[in-house]
């Protein structure tokens, strides 16, 4: 058997590497030989058909909590694990998510760990999740884990639900007045600018501007659809180079407004999920390390990294994150407040927290800014069209009085 690890080596450096044994246990002792912290082990798959592709839409949010809150109740209910599957598998009304949990009862029926069984829908159940679960085995507190679990998979959907809602106004006025423009500008504005040509006097500026406009979009369309195709292929691109996305999150993290808003949800999730590790019976090094592998910045998953070695070489974890130079001084002395009261993983909780009201309040502070700034601006536009047209009709109409 081939295993893929990860683990850390006596100066806190991550090594990556394949090692060949007969079992899982072999595999961990020759690491632990070699003086290195095992922080995952993963045996390589022969077939690609162990892992399943999955093709919902909306399956991998609505999932995993309603998988979570369903088999937290029933295992603390006193209700088998294998039990609890089947009682799930008959509620649900979707083949796919009957599929899915039908296969993970069979699994455990035949006496493979609950977490084994979740590796094989990746794309559905990601490595906290597993890592989570198999806590929870391990430990003994599958239910009290998996109600965590969906306490804070609840949370990131909420957050993500009214990132979502902010936006859909925006975007909805966006298309309506691009939409509007264009139809003026490729219809109404070619009719109009026939009128013109037979004037004798000159046009306004404004006038002469939009015929340009005019004159650019109808001749020129491919061009501007073409355009924003390679803009957009090519960002996906850069966004998908190693540089180009250290560059990209860079930016992000840097960008006015926006970028204080980015870092504060990354610390909201950071802070949220080490502290239901942490209150779920995970060491805390383990549980740093999980948590660099959920930050979707590159930046602050390195700071998070840098934190675990500096835990392990022995500093608190309060100076640890003071060092990073990335997590404002707040979340520092809230964790220095958590280790001197023994009550980390609730202190954690509690900085989420605060982070979230920041963050449902800035939300709501961006709703109510941006319908007047689109209104604004589309008035603005249609307009300056307007404007452009009735101009020179005015002119038309003074010389027509003198005469």
């Amino acid at each position: 058997m081939r295993f893929r690890y990860s683990a850390l080596n006596q100066t806190g450096k991550k090594e990556n590497g394949f090692i060949d044994a007969d079992a899982e246990g072999t595999a961990r002792g020759v690491i632990k030989n070699r003086g290195l912290f095992l922080v995952s082990l993963k045996e390589i798959e022969k077939k690609s058909e162990n892992k399943k592709k999955t093709f919902s839409f909306g399956m991998k949010q609505r999932l995993p909590i309603q998988l979570a809150r369903q088999l937290a109740s029933l295992l603390k209910g006193g209700v088998p694990l294998f039990q609890a599957l089947t009682i799930m598998a008959n509620q649900l009304d979707a083949d796919k998510e009957k599929e899915i949990v039908s296969y993970l009862r069979d699994q455990v029926r035949s006496g493979v760990p609950l977490s084994d069984a979740l590796k094989t829908y990746p794309d559905i159940f990601d490595e906290l999740f597993v890592y989570s679960v198999q806590a929870g085995e391990k430990s003994g507190a599958l239910d009290l884990i998996l109600n965590y679990q969906a306490n804070l998979l609840e949370n990131h959907a909420v957050i993500r639900g009214k990132i979502k809602a902010a936006l859909v106004y925006p975007f909805i006025m966006s298309i309506v007045g691009t939409g509007v423009v264009l139809f003026l500008i490729g219809y109404v504005v070619p009719m109009v600018i026939k009128i013109f040509e037979r004037m004798s006097q000159g046009l306004p500026l404004p006038t002469k501007i939009l015929i340009g406009i005019t004159n650019l979009v109808n001749n020129y369309y491919y061009i501007i659809f073409i355009i924003p195709v390679l803009l957009f292929f090519g960002f996906r691109w850069f966004r998908k180079n190693k540089k180009g996305k250290r560059l990209w999150h860079t930016f992000l993290l840097r960008a006015p407004v926006a970028g204080n808003f980015y870092l504060m949800v990354l610390i909201s999730r950071f802070t949220r999920i080490l502290g239901t590790l942490l209150k779920s019976g995970i060491p805390m090094l383990q549980a740093i390390i999980v948590v660099s592998g959920t930050m979707k910045n590159v930046i602050v998953s390195e700071a998070v990294m840098k934190i675990a070695e500096m835990v392990e070489g022995g500093a608190d974890l309060s100076n640890a994150i003071r060092d990073t130079g990335i997590f404002p001084s707040y979340v520092a002395d809230m964790v220095t407040v958590g280790e001197t009261s023994g009550n980390l993983d609730e202190m954690l909780t509690n900085v989420s927290e605060y982070y979230d009201t920041n963050i449902n309040q800035r939300i709501t502070a961006f709703t109510a800014m941006v319908e007047p700034v689109i209104i604004l601006l589309m008035g603005t536009v249609i307009a300056f069209v307007l404007v452009s047209i009735l101009l020179p009709l005015f002119e038309m109409n003074k010389i027509m009085i003198k005469k």
